[in-house]
């Protein structure tokens, strides 16, 4: 079990004190992560240029890097920072180019993610594998549009995607005649050969996650140690066996869906509203504005994404009073990252369990 992710039910979140305050063995800490934003020269020889920041725009694809740190995308702005904390990577892809169409991504092993790119208007939907030594990418075989009849859409679009045993587990949308909407596919894709397995699937609704329109409604996915598949979907948060199982469901109502999974099936979901809980969280450093960003989500109702934060573990699911509405989230060494924010209160954040168990 995850340290700390036993119940939790309440917060007082603690900001804004002087001196400022200390996460305690039962706390959960919110540290501001900060990065080098701007460097002179390329490659290898370049130099950071500037004081570090930890308020930018804000991250919306967070992938681990497969060494305790993590990679962020949002719009061809990557960052990737290492287990240490130092900024590993800065740059801004060329607008149009295919690292600027990135709109999911997970670690493969510490030099490959795994990505999906395109959106079907500018690009068309494909799997990619991509070396972040030369951030160049292997495109995978497609789904050819119309091999197996006029009602065969191919690729249509590809949402979330997480690995595991050298896989991708990747949502794939298509449409559902003659209702004119959606259904969604969970797929084992071998990233050799680039063959496909239907891990399971469902339908979606013209009214789940209007906010997502004119784009398809979000799914959240990411895939723990033993092979289990976390779905956030509109309309619940399911979690399926290796093979496609279903082995729970629990319905929810979310406009943007999200879940993080760490390894031992601990996992953070986003979506529902907001629930009183005891938990207690506590920003630990950082400046006062990622500070503030990060005070003004311990309240869903209201912001522009009001799906609050809940962990489920062995003992249940336990409502988590911060950090609403994120962008993404990802777990990484002992802990996980979670985006928050947009184009001038983007935040990324170090969210770390509890030491202690909670009685």
């Amino acid at each position: 079990m995850l340290r700390g992710a036993a119940a939790v039910t309440t917060i007082m979140l603690v900001a804004g004190c002087t001196p400022r305050p200390t996460a305690g063995p039962r706390d959960w800490a919110l540290e501001p992560i900060s990065f080098q934003a701007s460097f002179t020269g390329t490659g290898t020889d370049a130099d950071p240029a500037g004081q570090p920041t930890d308020v930018a725009f804000g991250m919306h694809v967070l992938s681990a890097d497969g060494a305790g740190g993590f990679w962020a995308a949002s719009a061809g702005s990557w960052l990737h920072v290492g287990d240490d904390g130092e900024t590993l990577a800065r740059f801004n892809a060329e607008p149009g180019a295919p690292l600027s169409q990135i709109g999911a991504m997970a670690a493969l092993s510490p030099t490959e993610l795994v990505v999906a790119q395109g959106d079907r208007v500018h690009v068309m939907p494909m799997l990619s594998v991509l070396d972040t030594t030369t951030m160049t990418m292997r495109d995978l075989p497609g789904d050819i549009v119309g091999d197996e009849g006029d009602s065969d859409f191919g690729d249509f679009e590809f949402g979330d995607v997480a690995t595991h045993d050298g896989d991708a587990i990747v949502v794939r949308y298509q449409p559902r005649p003659p209702d004119d909407y959606l259904d969604y596919e969970v797929l084992r894709v071998d990233l050799d050969s680039g063959a496909r397995t239907l891990l399971h699937s469902g339908e979606l609704e013209l009214d789940d996650a209007p906010d997502a329109r004119p784009g398809v409604p979000p799914i959240g996915i990411d895939v723990d140690e033993a092979g289990r598949v976390h779905l956030a979907t509109p309309s619940a948060r399911i979690v399926l066996a290796a093979d496609g199982t279903e082995l729970s469901r629990e319905p929810q109502v979310a406009n943007a869906p999200l879940v993080a999974v760490g390894p031992d099936g601990t996992a953070l979901w986003w979506g529902g509203g907001q629930e009183q809980s005891e938990a207690r969280g506590v920003i630990v450093g950082g400046s006062s504005e990622a500070r503030s960003a990060i005070e003004r989500r311990a309240q869903c109702q209201g912001r522009s994404s009001e799906d609050a934060l809940r962990l489920s573990d062995a003992a249940g699911a336990h409502p988590l009073p911060f950090l609403c509405g994120a962008n993404d989230a990802v777990w990484t060494g002992e802990s996980w990252v979670v985006a928050i924010g947009g184009e001038s209160d983007g935040v990324l954040v170090r969210l770390t369990p509890p030491v202690d168990n909670w009685p």
